[in-house]
């Protein structure tokens, strides 16, 4: 008897961890398969889920006139649940984000009454509103589950470096410029506009805007990278974060290999406290092809 019980649980641990290797599989088709790679520009990411699946997820996608949008996102806690949701708050960001788009194209066409907009006036609507509709969607929705994420989404111009954004309460982004002695200085962090989505109902956010200038790297991450913790539960910190990706002013995918490497050095075997992701985008010098 006490065989077959235990043949009978290990059988149904087996189909849930089958279960949690297929939703992994869905999890990872949510991600960009190949990022654009506008000229004189890098784009590069790193997703490690503390679990089968996460709560963390990142997007990068071409807008139809060229610009390109970014974002990254932590959803509260990890796991299932977590991953439920990124999977939920990425599908939906990004339908009402190229909704946006749809209309303009119906106006401009004639479909619609109205003069059709420029394009730029546009792609700051369709942040602001995405932003907005996504938040009101999950409190009418899902309030009474205290599910809320944090969120940057950026809408990059690859031709001048202009980045319109919206921070909904999550990490500040890092804005890092060459310091002429070889490595890099933080010129701005792109903080708050807004609070995490899901938490306040008819919340107001904010548009911010920076300027991407030859040299310059856009770091994003998730609270995964500074709150990684060793053996001694000593967290990776803010600080260690910036002055590593400030050591060297090379390629985004340098500043991310070294990252990983120091917090997997830090963590020191220890099990992971949160899913990690980070996105970077660096504008090449003057003279670099893409």
């Amino acid at each position: 008897l006490n065989n077959r019980l235990l043949s009978e649980r290990q059988a149904q641990l087996m189909r849930f961890k089958r279960e949690l290797e297929i939703g992994r599989e869905i999890q990872l088709s949510f991600l960009p398969g190949r990022k654009p790679a506008p000229p004189g520009w890098e784009i590069v990411a790193r997703f490690h889920p503390a679990l089968e699946v996460a709560g963390d997820f990142y997007d990068v996608f071409k807008l139809p006139h060229g610009p390109i949008v970014l974002v990254i996102a932590d959803v509260v806690g990890k796991g299932v649940t977590a991953a439920l949701f990124m999977a939920i708050i990425r599908s939906l960001f990004r339908a009402l984000f190229q909704m946006n788009y749809y209309e303009a194209e119906k106006t401009a066409a004639g479909n619609e009454p109205g003069q059709a907009q420029p394009l730029s006036q546009i792609d700051r609507e369709a942040l602001v509103n995405a932003v907005r509709l996504t938040n009101a969607y999950l409190i009418a929705n899902h309030g009474d589950t205290y599910a809320f994420a944090t969120l940057f989404a950026g809408v990059l111009n690859p031709d001048d470096g202009r980045l319109l954004y919206v921070n909904a309460g999550h990490n500040p982004p890092l804005l890092l410029s060459a310091n002429g002695q070889g490595g890099r200085a933080t010129r701005e962090e792109l903080a708050p506009t807004g609070p995490a989505i899901g938490l306040i109902t008819n919340a107001t956010y904010k548009l911010g805007e920076v300027a991407l200038l030859p040299d310059d790297l856009l770091f994003a991450f998730t609270d995964g990278v500074t709150e990684s913790r060793n053996p001694a539960a000593e967290e990776f910190g803010q600080e260690r974060l910036e002055a590593l990706i400030s050591i060297e002013d090379g390629a985004a995918e340098a500043a991310l290999a070294a990252v990983e490497a120091a917090v997997r050095g830090h963590a020191a075997g220890a099990e992971a406290f949160d899913d990690m992701t980070m996105l970077a985008v660096r504008r090449l010098p003057e003279g670099m092809g893409g």
